[in-house]
This record gives structure tokens, C-alpha cells and sequence, in this order.
């Protein structure tokens, strides 16, 4: 050994030791890289495991959407499979949904580009599931951004993503929902604005979605206040989608508004066929509960989230036990009851969507904290709610509180109620030819002239120069009116000198001969009344609305004998202003508007006019009772025309009557005014000497509640006592 070191050491070692040390080197280095492996943690294996995990699902994710393609469906339908999931259909718990489906977002994202239309079922599995009910927020983040992955590089998937989303904003209607509902409400609007912002084409689908998903008006109040809520939400940064949404969330309400008014009529009627007891309800009295009133957890919570829908069902099955269960004698008061429990759901329910929508306009309206004036936005959101207001709202009629939204926002600033008034001015048109063919219908214009009226008269924000210049427009409408109707009068008879009757001729002279001659002969007034009212309707609108504001606000265009404001207790010898000079021409007019009105109005008209010493009608209204035949009589049992359905609006529609609901109203109290009576009480011996005035003054209870709006009773107001 030591001779063969030594021959060894005497070789060259340029040449030898290059053709050994090589392999024994490189086996050393890895060695070392071997050993410190062996050494290092375990903890270094795993992500060398997920990494080929990884890949290894990125892979098969490719594979199957290039089998599909090629006629296979087998790996596609395991794919599928793994994004299926539904809370109430599964036993898998949530933390194992996310632990499996947390490997395959990645893989899907890294295909997300392939994702056409050819993959519904794969991309349908991914928007419909509860992924965003988990508990992981990691996970649920990565979900949403794989969502906002597929719509982006494919548009044509934002409807479908948009109905999947919508169908959250009721999460939390069940009582296991409500712990994490705004944690859920939180994210689902997280991702929408994404969508909205990354793109804007997908507004129309938004909207689309949410008009589909809306609940039916019959659905439970609590599911109709979620759903509002979050709507209202998306407002927030889809600014563009406003007037739809917002367009349909007012037909909704009104839907369930106008449902108000059947289950009243429902009311009225079931009272009416008891025979023992010929009332109708009365809604105006402090005795009579009526369906209005609520009890105090009615008011406290009118929403129950969690468990007042299952309440209300079992309060209802018992009252349909308790109906069948009670005998013959007691089926109409049972019937009686079950509506009138009807009525108060359906108005507890109004009343938590009311409140919904006016919370969100407070928070909205809201003036600037420097100007003290209302933001540009603010200004753009009440033109879009009187847009809204003019489509859906003005041409249905019994609408009852749906309305109120409008008078809220007119209380804000006094350039919005400006803008409202001379919006319904314009709708009620020109008095030359208002009923020309082509013109807005005389029912708008009716309702119209009511809303004009109504908010004048209600609204305590209105300062006293804007009423008298409605009051001074309206007058002067009216009385253009009246000398268009001379001037074809005059053209009608000098026509039928030359025996060419003009068609304006009988209309006229009928409607001049049931106020004069109609009234000596009663046998054709009745039917002359029935033509000339379809003719002469929006006037006796603009004169209703006239005599109703004067009923409301005479104070606000009298004044002292000296100047000044008016004394209640000096009502002598008042001056009045020029605006209402023209009322007296129009009341005693050949129309005889008085007689079309409603008698409730134009007997608190007579009363208050006379009381205020401003004109004195009573021999009008004692001329119209002794016809005894009004034509409201006349049609009993008679098939409904278009004539009657004007008049039952005229006589019926008073929009802003006073707000009953519990909640809504506090929204609406500070800025209504209520009914005051005028000067003081007449005592006993003054209303025994005079049996007339005596019957007009029970007409204000009624003038109060004259509408098919049910009014506060008249003991309620201050300073009143109500005598019956």
C-alpha cells in the first residue's frame, strides 16, 4: 500500500485527479443537500405537497372542460359536483365545505378563461351556492373574487350572477339566519359594488334581477322590510339604477297599499250584512277600535325578524278555529273579526315598508352642514321620486299612504314643494278645452287638482304668499273656465237662431237648467246632472280643491280688521285677500259646483264661509237637498259608468289625509297640519235657535274624516271636545 500511494503521488495530478474527483464531488454535494433535508422540520414537506396538489387539480380542471368539448362529461360532472352545496339540503357541515372547496377555487380561476357559455351547469354550481354563508371570511373572499373573475371575462354571465346574488337580500328572514345576517348583507354588497364598478354595462341586469326577486305583496312583513333594506343599499353606489329600482319598489308599496283599501271595503261590507247592527265601522270615533288601531306590541315591533311570521300564522289558525267553531248566530261577527285582523296585518305590514323607505330618505336628505342647503344629490333624488310620483303614483286611485313619500321630501326644502305644486298645476292643464282630445285624462287631472289641494292644505311648511297663490291660480282657472263656457253658450244660441244648434248648446244649457229650471223640475235633473258632470269634471275638481283649501287655510288669507294676524274670537269684518274675490262668481255660478262636490265639503265650506262672514251658500245647498234627486241616487243598482267612476273620485279622494300608521306617521307629524276648527265653540242655546247651522256644524267630524282615509277622532285634536 504504501508503494501504490507512492507510485500514486508520482503521477501527474493535472491529468488523474480530474477523471476521479468528479462523481465523488457531485455525490458529496448531494449528500449534504440529502442530509440537511433529513434534518430540517417537517413542516417543509407540505407545501411541496400542495404545490403538486395544486397543480395536480389545475390540471384536471383543464382536462375536463377540454372533455367536454370532446363529447365527455364524466371528469365535468365531478367538477360540477364539487361546488354543489346548500346549507338546507346537505348535512356537510360549513368549516368542511370550505376545507373541500378551498383547493378547487384556484384551479378553476387559473381556467377561468374557458368558462363560456358552454359550461352553465359548472358556472351555475359556482353562483348558486351558500359559499357566502361561511364562516371562513378568507375563503369567502377568494370565492368573490373568483365570481368577479367569471363575469369579467365573461359579460354574458352577469344576469345569472346578478339573480344569484339578489336572492341573499332576504337572508335572514328565518330566526337561525339573523346572528350572521349583516355579516352576510355585508359581503353580498361588497361584491355587487365590484361587479357595478368593474362593469357598467351590468346595471340593466341589476335592476332586472331585482325587480324578479321582489316578494309578492302577500309575502310576510319581515322578508318585505329585508328585501327593501338591502334594494335600498344598492342605491347607495348604483347610483344609476335609481328610477328603475326605485320604480319598482313604489309599484310594490302600492300594491300593498291599495290592498289596505280592499280589506276596509271587505270590512265595510261584512258590517253592513249584519243584520242586528245596521253601522258601518266608524274610524272616526274613539269608541269604534276599528281596523286602524293597533295594540302596543303591534306598534313597538311591527317587523318581527325571527320568530313574529310563525306567530302570525298561529294567530291566525286560531282565529279561523275560533270561526269554525262558533255558531250560526255569531258567523257574520267571526267574519267581522277575521277581516278586520286581515286589515291590521296588511296595514303593520305597510307600515314597517313606509317606515323602511322614509329612514332611507332621511338619511339621504340630509342639508349640507356648512350651506345648510340640500346637496346637489339630494335635488337629483327628489326629481327622480316626483318622476316616479307622476308614473306610478297620480294615476291610481285609493292609494292611501304610498303618497306620503312625496310630501316628506317637499318638506325639505321650500324649492321642492315649488317644484310639486307647479307640477300638479301643469297636470291639471288649461281651462280652454281641457277635455280636447288628445289632453291628459280628466281622472289625472281630478287627482291631480285632489293632490294639489290636499298638500296645500296639510302641509304646515307652506308659508302663507304660496297659498294664496295657488288659491289665486286655481280662482283663476275656474273663472276662465266659467267665461269660456259663456262665450259657447253665446255661439250656441246665436246657432240655434239660425237653426244650426251648435254640439256645445245642450251640454251648457242643460247644466244652466238643472241649477235654475233643473231645480223646479226634478224629473230631468237627475240625467242632466249625469251628462254635465262628465263634461264639467276637472271644474268641479279645481272648484273642490278651491273650497277645500279655503276650508283648511282661510287664516292664511284673512286678516284683522286692523291688519295683522286673525283673532279666533274676532271674526267680524275680516279683510280678505284678492286671490279668493273670484269664489263667490264660481259657487254661484249655472254649474252649480256646490251640488257635484262632496256634501261633506261644501257643507264645511258653507259652514266655515259663513262663520268667517266670508259668503253665505246655505240657500244653494238647501236648493240641491230638496231636488232629491242626486244623481249618486239615481244609479243605484245601475252598471258603474264613466261618469260615476269620475264622481266617487271626486267625492272620495282627499290624498293626504291624515297619516294613521303607527311608525310612518312619526316621520310625517311635524310637517301636517291638522284641523282647526274654526273660531269658538257655538254654545247650546245659539245651535238650539238656529236647527240649520246646527247640522253643519256636525259636519266637521266629517270633514275630518270624509275620505276613505280614516281620520284621528275629533276629541284626539287639541282643544276640541267632541261631542256626538
Amino acid at each position: 500500500m504504501p508503494l501504490n500511494e507512492a507510485e500514486s503521488t508520482s503521477t501527474s495530478p493535472e491529468v488523474s485527479l480530474p477523471q476521479q474527483l468528479p462523481r465523488p464531488v457531485r455525490r458529496a454535494v448531494s449528500r449534504r443537500h440529502r442530509l440537511a433535508a433529513d434534518d430540517s422540520s417537517s413542516t417543509t414537506k407540505p407545501p411541496a405537497t400542495i404545490i403538486d396538489k395544486a397543480e395536480f387539480l389545475r390540471k384536471f380542471t383543464e382536462s375536463a372542460l377540454l372533455q367536454v368539448k370532446q363529447g365527455s362529461h364524466e371528469e365535468y360532472s365531478k367538477l360540477v359536483k364539487v361546488f354543489l352545496y346548500s346549507q338546507r339540503e346537505t348535512s356537510l357541515a360549513p368549516e368542511q365545505y370550505v376545507q373541500d372547496v378551498t383547493p378547487w377555487i384556484a384551479a378553476v380561476s387559473a381556467n377561468v378563461s374557458a368558462l363560456d357559455i358552454s359550461y352553465r351547469e359548472l358556472v351555475g354550481a359556482i353562483l348558486y351556492s351558500d359559499w357566502i354563508a361561511a364562516p371562513d371570511d378568507r375563503f369567502v373572499h377568494r370565492y368573490s373574487t373568483l365570481i368577479l373573475q367569471i363575469v369579467s371575462a365573461h359579460p354574458a354571465w352577469v344576469p345569472q350572477a346578478m339573480t344569484a346574488l339578489v336572492r341573499w337580500f332576504v337572508y335572514g328572514a328565518q330566526a337561525t339566519e339573523v346572528a350572521i345576517a349583516p355579516a352576510v348583507h355585508d359581503r353580498l354588497h361588497a361584491l355587487l359594488e365590484q361587479v357595478y364598478r368593474a362593469i357598467p354595462t351590468c346595471g340593466a341586469s341589476m335592476a332586472s334581477a331585482i325587480t324578479e326577486a321582489h316578494p309578492f305583496r302577500t309575502a310576510k312583513a319581515n322578508i318585505q322590510v329585508l328585501f327593501l333594506q338591502n334594494v335600498l343599499r344598492t342605491l347607495n353606489y348604483a347610483i344609476g339604477l335609481r328610477r328603475d329600482v326605485l320604480h319598482t319598489v313604489l309599484n310594490r308599496i302600492i300594491q300593498v297599499d291599495v290592498e289596505v283599501q280592499i280589506e276596509i271595503e271587505e270590512s265595510d261590507s261584512a258590517d253592513e250584512g249584519d243584520g242586528d247592527d245596521n253601522t258601518t265601522p266608524n274610524f272616526g270615533t274613539a269608541d269604534d277600535e276599528g281596523v286602524f288601531e293597533f295594540e302596543e306590541d303591534e306598534v313597538d315591533n311591527p317587523v318581527p325578524i325571527d320568530s313574529g311570521s310563525e306567530e302570525e300564522e298561529e294567530e291566525e289558525s286560531e282565529g279561523e278555529d275560533d270561526d269554525s267553531d262558533s255558531d250560526s248566530d255569531c258567523s257574520n261577527t267571526g267574519k267581522l273579526g277575521k277581516i278586520k285582523f286581515s286589515a291590521k296585518r296588511v296595514v303593520a305590514k305597510l307600515d314597517a315598508i313606509m317606515s323602511t323607505l322614509f329612514t332611507w330618505l332621511e338619511q339621504h336628505s340630509l342639508p349640507d352642514e356648512v350651506t345648510q342647503e340640500m346637496p346637489e344629490a339630494t335635488s337629483q333624488l327628489f326629481l327622480v321620486f316626483l318622476d316616479l310620483f307622476n308614473t306610478v303614483v297620480l294615476p291610481t286611485f285609493k292609494s292611501r299612504y304610498t303618497q306620503f313619500f312625496v310630501f316628506y321630501l317637499c318638506a325639505k326644502d321650500p324649492q321642492y314643494a315649488d317644484v310639486f305644486l307647479g307640477t300638479m298645476m301643469g297636470a291639471v292643464g288649461e281651462p280652454v278645452r281641457s277635455n280636447a282630445p288628445g289632453q291628459v285624462s280628466a281622472h289625472t287631472k281630478i287627482a291631480a287638482a285632489s293632490y294639489l289641494s290636499s298638500f296645500v292644505s296639510r302641509a304646515r311648511i307652506l308659508a302663507s304668499d304660496i297659498v294664496r297663490n295657488v288659491m289665486g291660480m286655481l280662482v283663476q282657472w275656474a273663472c276662465a273656465y266659467l267665461e269660456w263656457q259663456e262665450q259657447l253658450q253665446r255661439e250656441a244660441e246665436e246657432e240655434l237662431q239660425r237653426r244650426q244648434p251648435h254640439p256645445w248648446a245642450k251640454t251648457y244649457a242643460q247644466a244652466a237648467a238643472n241649477t235654475n229650471g233643473g231645480l223646479r223640475n226634478s224629473s230631468n235633473s237627475s240625467s242632466s246632472l249625469a251628462a254635465d258632470f262628465e263634461r264639467h269634471a276637472v271644474f268641479y275638481a279645481v272648484t273642490q280643491a278651491i273650497i277645500y283649501m279655503f276650508c283648511f287655510r282661510w287664516r292664511d288669507m284673512a286678516e284683522a280688521p286692523g291688519g295683522g294676524p286673525v283673532v279666533e274670537s274676532e271674526l267680524d269684518n275680516l279683510r280678505w285677500c284678492a286671490e279668493v274675490e273670484g269664489i263667490q262668481r264660481i259657487v254661484f255660478s249655472k254649474l252649480n259646483p256646490l251640488r257635484a262636490c262632496s256634501s261633506a265639503i261644501a257643507s264645511q265650506f258653507a259652514y266655515v264661509a259663513s262663520q268667517t262672514n266670508f259668503m253665505f251658500c246655505y240657500t244653494v245647498l238647501q236648493q240641491n237637498r230638496r231636488t232629491g234627486n242626486d244623481t249618486k241616487e239615481s244609479n243605484n243598482g245601475e252598471a258603474p259608468t264613466h261618469s260615476n267612476l269620475l264622481r266617487t273620485e271626486l267625492e272620495t279622494f282627499f290624498p293626504f289625509d291624515p297619516m294613521l300608521l303607527p311608525i310612518s306617521r312619526q316621520f310625517i307629524d311635524d310637517i301636517y297640519l291638522e284641523w282647526q276648527e274654526v273660531g269658538a265653540e257655538a254654545s247650546s242655546d245659539e245651535e238650539d235657535d238656529n236647527s240649520e247651522l246646527n247640522d253643519e256644524v256636525e259636519v266637521v267630524d266629517q270633514m275630518v274624516a270624509m275620505s276613505i282615509s280614516p281620520a284621528r277622532p275629533m276629541s284626539a285634536l287639541p282643544g276640541h271636545v267632541f261631542q256626538s
